[in-house]
């Protein structure tokens, strides 16, 4: 897994927090939800190169285009964020 930049690391926290790995995904929308209105361009250009770089998994639904973290990389998501948010507990699983 290559290194995230900042706006790519947020926004992977936010996912990482709400657990949403594999069939577990949340709306693009409300993932950007939270976030300054004037980095909100900034960060659905980080989605777009998670997406395309095959760290997040897109998935269609009836309301809009959804994303979840692909179980297989859940470990070296883990490294990746505490390289950058030290206070991030270890999950239970590793």
């Amino acid at each position: 897994m290559r290194k995230l930049s900042a706006d790519e690391a947020a926004l992977m926290l936010k996912l990482y927090r709400r657990r949403k790995f594999g069939a577990s995904h949340v709306l693009e929308d409300n993932l950007l939800e939270g976030f300054p209105s004037d980095k909100v361009d900034l960060l659905r250009n980080a989605l777009k190169a998670l997406k395309k770089g095959g760290i997040l998994r897109a998935k269609k639904t009836k309301h809009s285009d959804a994303v979840s973290i692909p179980p297989t990389l859940g470990k070296e998501v883990y490294g990746e964020l505490r390289k950058r948010y030290s206070w991030l507990p270890e999950p239970p699983w590793l």
